[in-house]
C-alpha cells in the first residue's frame, strides 16, 4: 500500500480542509443518472455480470482522481497510490449482506475473475465482514429493487473518514437511454463539487467506451 503525504501548509485547500474537518464537519451527497446503454450491450455480448462490471468502472474512475483516494494515516493526510472497492453482496437466505473486497486492477477480465473467486470463496459466509478490508478502500453498494432519485448514507461521525461511498439503484429506460441512479457521498474536507463533477464525467466516459476498456 503505497501513498504520498500531503503538505497541508502548502496545499491550496488548506483552509477548506481545516474548516470541514474540524469547525464545520461536513460531507455532502448527490444522486446522478448514469447512461449505461453501452454497458448493457457489452455485458450481453460478452456474458459478463452487471454488478462486478459496474464496480470495475467505478474503481477505474475513482483511481483516476486523487480527491477520491485521500485518507488520514498516522495523523497525516495522504493520497493512496491505489484504492480498492469494498462492496456489499446479498444473501437471499438471510436477506442480509456481507461486505467483500476485490483488488482493483486495470485488467478488466482479471478483475472479473478475481471477483468471481471472492464470491465463490465467501458464498456461504453470512458474516458482515468475512475478511479484513483493505485500508486503502472505497465503498460500493446496490439497491437494485429501487429506482431512486435521491439517497443519503448517514454516517454518525466521519471526522477523518475520507473514503467515498457509492450506491447504485435500479436502472430503467427513459426514451432512448437506459439510466442508472448513482448516489455519491464524499467528505467535504477533501472533495468539492467540482471534483465530483469530474469524477462523474470520467465514469460516464468509461461507460460509453467500455468495449475499448476490456
Amino acid at each position: 500500500m503505497n501513498y504520498k503525504k500531503v503538505d497541508i501548509e502548502d496545499w491550496k485547500r488548506k483552509e477548506h480542509f481545516i474548516v470541514y474537518r474540524g469547525a464545520v464537519k461536513c460531507g455532502f451527497s448527490l444522486t446522478v443518472k448514469i447512461e449505461i446503454t453501452q454497458v448493457l450491450s457489452f455485458i450481453k455480448e460478452k456474458g459478463c455480470k452487471f454488478y462486478p462490471t459496474m464496480i470495475y468502472l467505478l474503481s477505474k474512475a475513482v483511481n483516476k482522481h486523487q480527491e477520491f483516494r485521500m485518507a488520514m494515516k498516522d495523523k497525516e493526510l495522504i493520497i493512496w497510490d491505489e484504492v480498492h472497492p469494498i462492496y456489499t453482496v446479498l444473501h437471499t437466505e438471510s436477506e442480509a449482506f456481507s461486505a467483500l473486497s476485490t483488488p482493483y486492477t486495470v485488467d478488466f477480465n482479471r478483475f472479473l475473475d478475481d471477483y468471481a473467486e471472492t464470491a465463490e470463496k465467501y458464498k456461504g459466509d453470512l458474516r458482515f465482514s468475512p475478511e479484513a478490508p483493505p485500508e486503502n478502500h472505497f465503498n460500493v453498494s446496490a439497491l437494485p429493487w429501487i429506482d431512486f432519485d435521491g439517497f443519503n448514507l448517514n454516517i454518525a461521525d466521519f471526522t477523518d473518514y475520507f473514503a467515498p461511498s457509492f450506491t447504485m439503484g435500479k436502472y430503467k429506460k427513459v426514451g432512448d437511454e437506459i439510466l442508472l441512479p448513482l448516489a455519491i457521498q464524499v467528505h467535504h474536507a477533501v472533495c468539492d463539487g467540482l471534483h465530483v463533477a469530474k469524477f462523474i464525467q470520467s465514469l460516464q466516459g468509461y461507460c460509453d467506451d467500455i468495449p475499448n476498456l476490456s
